[in-house]
C-alpha cells in the first residue's frame, strides 16, 4: 500500500439515490444497495470511519428528521455485538468492501483486524475471505491477498 492518505467519501447512487460509503478514490463505485456500477457523485467528505458512518446515516433520511437523528448519534459508537449470533451476509460484504485498498487487495491481517474490532467471533477471517472467494466477489492475487471482484 503506497503512503497516500485515505480519504472517506460519502457517495450518492445515481440509481436508488441512497448514500454509501467508501474508502477508495476510484471513480467507480458499486451501490450496496441497488448493486449499480457507475460514476456516483462524491457528495460529502469524513475525517475518520466514526464520522463516515455518522454522514452516511445522516444523508439517507428525511431532512426534517436529520437534527434529531444527528442529535442522537453524536457521541455514540457504532459498535454491534454479534457474539452470540452470525452477522448477515451483506453486513460481512460491507465489512470486506471497506477493507479494499487503493489497489482493489483485501489483506487477510486487514480482516482479522477488522472482525476482532467489531467482535465478531464467526465467521473468521479465513473462513469469510474463503466463503467470498467461492462466491466470486475475490481472487487469489499472485503478489498476495485477494482482488475485489465484487
Amino acid at each position: 500500500m503506497d503512503s497516500q492518505q485515505r480519504e472517506f467519501l460519502v457517495i450518492r447512487c445515481t440509481e436508488c439515490e441512497r448514500h454509501f460509503g467508501s474508502l477508495s478514490s476510484l471513480t467507480n463505485f458499486t451501490c450496496p444497495g441497488c448493486g449499480k456500477v457507475g460514476e456516483h457523485p462524491i457528495v460529502d467528505r469524513a475525517q475518520d470511519d466514526a464520522d463516515l458512518s455518522r454522514r452516511v446515516a445522516l444523508a439517507n433520511v428525511p431532512p426534517e428528521l436529520r437534527a434529531n437523528l444527528d442529535k442522537q448519534l453524536i457521541g455514540r459508537d457504532n459498535f454491534e455485538d454479534y457474539e452470540n449470533e452470525q452477522p448477515p451476509p451483506r453486513y460481512l460484504l460491507k465489512i470486506l468492501s471497506n477493507l479494499i485498498d487503493e489497489e482493489g487487495i483485501i489483506e487477510l491481517e486487514k480482516v482479522d483486524a477488522e472482525l476482532f474490532r467489531l467482535a465478531i467471533n464467526t465467521p473468521n477471517a479465513q473462513d469469510l475471505i474463503d466463503m467470498a472467494e467461492s462466491q466470486g466477489l475475490l481472487m487469489r492475487h499472485s503478489l498476495g491477498g485477494w482482488l475485489w471482484l465484487g
